[in-house]
């Protein structure tokens, strides 16, 4: 068990199942949140999972400090960390420290279950000055695109 979202998700598939409905349910999808402060917020596979399934990944982090809005905030001590398939660049997880870190998720989420990869998360028009845009400047840094800080190139 966990929390109310996934029973309800749970439900759903359950009842579109005795309809006799198509159903489908990933685990990997299901977003976690600890209601701590800050905020923390994972989903898919984390590093160390993958690594134990044989999954060669990368990881793509963009640190808070240099959001504009985490700036104005006076909350630069968050976090958004992608993880990546390494040959694929698609997205198998994602986990995110800071405020509001329960509803930025989401996109990773919606990512992880479109089979998107970090260019389609990267060219993803996100408002500035947001928080939501720190998973597009994550994607960046594992495209090797950004420019809001220092990330040295991909050998």
């Amino acid at each position: 068990p966990m929390l109310a979202h996934k029973a309800t998700h749970e439900g759903k598939v359950a009842a579109e199942v005795i309809a006799g409905l198509p159903a489908a349910f990933d685990p990997r999808a299901i977003p976690s949140v600890a209601y701590t402060d800050p905020e923390v917020s994972w989903m898919g596979l984390g590093e160390t999972e993958a690594k134990r399934k044989g999954i060669d990944v990368e990881v793509a982090s963009f640190p808070w400090a240099a959001s504009g809005r985490a700036l104005s905030m006076g909350r630069n001590d968050g976090l958004t960390k992608l993880v990546l398939e390494k040959e694929t660049q698609r997205i198998l997880g994602a986990g995110i420290v800071g405020p509001r870190a329960g509803e930025l998720i989401a996109e990773a989420v919606l990512a992880l279950e479109m089979g998107a990869d970090a260019e389609d998360l990267s060219l993803t028009i996100h408002p500035h000055p947001t928080l939501s845009e720190t998973l597009g400047f994550a994607a960046e840094v594992a495209e090797g695109t950004i420019t809001d800080i220092y990330a040295p190139k991909k050998k």
